[in-house]
């Protein structure tokens, strides 16, 4: 049986070089290898999406998951994180994406954040 997880972030909305946080709690317990984050810039268009930066958080556990438990993860993004953009070609955006290793099909719950780059102020 596989797992049901529930991904939670401690904010929506960060700038670059920031941590982004937040645990990982396990719904339904299930079949599972391993348990782990990742912090991903992806692009996506109607046909196509890749994964351009992928941020792992190492292993936060191992095995079988139990129902009722949590994992928290820190994911630091790079200090060139550009912010998310969208055209009617397709998008560019940060996600976090908590996955479940397991045999066939894995487990995952994806969350997206924001990235807002600082305002500069004009020199006189």
């Amino acid at each position: 049986m596989s797992p049901r997880l529930q991904l939670q972030v401690d904010r929506d909305l960060y700038g670059p070089g920031e941590t982004v946080s937040g645990a990982v709690s396990v719904l339904e317990g299930g079949d599972s290898r391993s348990l782990e984050a990742f912090l991903e810039y992806k692009e996506e268009t109607a046909d196509y999406v890749e994964v351009a930066i992928s941020i792992p958080s190492g292993r936060l556990h191992e095995g079988d998951l139990t129902t009722g438990t949590s994992f928290e993860f820190a994911l630091a993004l790079p200090p060139e994180a550009l912010p998310s953009y969208e055209s009617e070609h397709g998008e560019l955006y940060w996600e976090v994406d908590a996955k479940s290793d397991e045999f066939g099909r894995d487990t995952h719950d994806r969350r997206r954040i924001e990235i807002e780059l600082p305002h500069r102020t004009a020199s006189a």
